[in-house]
């Protein structure tokens, strides 16, 4: 049996030992703070560049959607951006927002305009009629400098680079305010799984085979034919609509004759000069002219000519799988600009026109709607 002092012997022999564990674990528990502070620093500043890269792309995109809603629709389709009027904006907002203590600065190569693709989730770059700005927000070597780190230093980490990127995109329109939508009439998903960007559609008759449409009551109940006069007349106005949540009232059928006609006196008030009971729209006692002394057709005060026999407008896109005629409640999917060129009354009966793509209205309107051809002015994250 071991003595007290043996004992005692034998743990002054390992008092060396048990430093140099304490030493270890000081070490350790250095670099478990190190980790700690460091990566935890890097991964707030991270999400406040992140924040930042989406304030900038947003205000890119929306920058975009102010410019679109100035022109008309053939400038629309023609435009070339200039890059300058995009990247001044991101950098301001940047600019404007700091990220671990510095204040942000965008690299003008950090700014990529182009086109977005919702099926494929890919951003092509193009000047040509574009959509979407991503940006790139840094803390590197490239732009505002590395973040410096606390502890790492001891381990011979002094700095450490991060960066994050938002893309913002003008995306299918998403809601209609109230008596946006003035046809009670709406495209079926199916037309746009099945046809090209600006094809012809025929609205009436139904059983036409390019019909892809259906008469709508909105959400008033029961739809018939009374009451689509009531809203071809005015009486009654859409409400607010919005994809994904609304559900129209859809009827099949025939109109009948008093309908159509108010069909068409509401297509000529739009595409002509006259008023809602069909009389030439007058300028003190006499008829608006359509022509100047030069023999030049006459404009609206939107530029577009006189008696231009066309009507654009908006319209609902009802979630259906063919081009059957509808005649239930039906899920709104999203909105489409649409050119109505032909009304003809009875015995003809007959509505056409032409979806419009690539369209944004010079109202403000959101996006993150179905893809149709209207997109919203006011752009939403993509990614």
């Amino acid at each position: 049996m071991k003595t007290y002092k043996q004992v005692l012997s034998r743990i002054k022999d390992q008092s060396g030992t048990t430093a140099i564990l304490v030493a270890f674990v000081m070490v350790v528990l250095i670099g478990i703070t190190a980790l700690a502070v460091d990566i935890g620093y890097v991964a707030v500043t991270k999400n406040e560049l992140q924040n930042v890269a989406d304030a900038a792309a947003l205000a890119g995109a929306n920058q975009l959607g102010a410019i679109y809603q100035t022109m008309t629709y053939e400038e629309q389709q023609a435009y070339v951006c200039d890059p300058s009027t995009i990247v001044s904006i991101v950098q301001e907002v940047a600019g404007n927002n700091q990220a671990g203590a510095e204040n942000i600065t965008i690299n003008s190569a950090d700014v990529i305009i182009g086109n977005w693709d919702g099926n494929n989730l890919t951003l092509t770059p193009t000047l040509a009629q574009p959509d979407a700005v991503r940006v790139i927000a840094r803390r590197d070597g490239a732009a505002n400098g590395p973040i410096t780190t606390f502890f790492a230093k001891i381990f011979g980490v002094n700095t450490v680079g991060v960066w994050a990127d938002a893309t913002a995109a003008l995306t299918g329109q998403s809601t209609a305010e109230p008596g946006e939508l003035e046809l009670p009439v709406g495209i079926s998903r199916y037309f746009f799984d099945t046809h090209s960007c600006n094809s012809h559609i025929t609205f009436y008759p139904t059983n036409d085979p390019d019909s892809c449409a259906g008469w709508n009551t909105f959400t008033t109940s029961p739809p018939n034919d009374s009451t689509i006069r009531d809203i071809l007349e005015g009486s009654i106005t859409s409400p607010e609509t919005i994809a994904g949540e609304t559900m129209f009232e859809f009827t099949g059928g025939t109109l009948s004759n008093p309908t159509f006609d108010a069909l068409l006196t509401l297509f000529q008030h739009n595409g002509y000069d006259v008023d809602m009971e069909g009389n030439p729209v007058s300028d003190g006692g006499e008829p608006v002219p359509l022509l100047d002394s030069d023999g030049n057709r006459l404009l609206y005060p939107d530029g577009t000519p006189r008696n231009k026999h066309m009507w654009d407008t908006t319209v609902a896109v009802y979630d259906w799988d063919d081009c059957s005629n509808p005649n239930s409640s039906i899920l709104i999917a999203g909105f489409a600009r649409i050119l109505l060129t032909d009304v003809q009354d009875a015995p003809n009966k007959t509505m056409i026109g032409m979806v419009i793509c690539d369209y944004v209205d010079s109202e403000d309107t959101r996006g993150g709607g179905g893809e149709y051809g209207t997109k919203g002015s006011i752009s939403g994250l993509v990614e």
